[in-house]
């Protein structure tokens, strides 16, 4: 699966869910993230490759779901669209022990709180990253080998009727942090 996204920075979310209500776009969930990164500077550095490996732990109403995630490089020079891999695992500790022991090394633990909408076939996420700042993050998924230019372009018209027409960030948090150069 390519995860067709586009994050950008703003300072509040006021104006933002303003215009969400405005456009019709349904809010359907509030969630804590949580997401431990690994890398193997020694068998593939991911801060050089640009791929990601993560463990997500989420929670909505106290109840957690741990998604293990593989993101691939960027695939263009003004999103993250990447090819991204999940599959959902039982236990966070146990989890990150085997990456450990294949060689992966815990890098940072980047916690967030996130308030998804739905809008049309797209979902628009507020994330207030803790020492980071607050993002707008607007994806889709799309098939391998799909064309994702018409939703890149449907991507940035959403954003648009936002009132967001800057601030676009193709950085990771782990950049953003000073953890991985860019």
């Amino acid at each position: 699966m390519i995860e067709v996204e586009v994050k950008a920075h703003v300072n509040d979310f006021e104006a933002v869910e303003k215009k969400l209500d405005e456009i019709g776009a349904k809010k359907i969930k509030f969630e804590h993230q949580k997401d431990t990164y690994f890398n193997n500077p020694d068998y593939r550095d991911f801060e050089k490759t640009d791929e990601a490996l993560r463990i997500r732990i989420t929670t909505i109403k106290e109840k957690e779901e741990i998604i293990l995630t593989y993101k691939g490089a960027k695939m263009d020079t003004v999103s993250k669209t990447r090819k991204e891999i999940e599959a959902k695992v039982e236990d966070s500790k146990n989890t990150g022990l085997i990456l450990e022991n294949l060689g992966f090394k815990p890098v940072e633990t980047i916690e967030k709180d996130r308030t998804t909408y739905l809008f049309n076939e797209f979902i628009i996420s507020l994330d207030e990253v803790y020492k980071v700042g607050n993002f707008v993050e607007i994806e889709k998924e799309a098939s391998e080998g799909e064309d994702f230019k018409e939703s890149l372009d449907k991507i940035f018209k959403i954003y648009k009727k936002l009132g967001i027409e800057d601030g676009f960030e193709r950085r990771s948090y782990l950049e953003l942090l000073g953890i991985y150069n860019s």
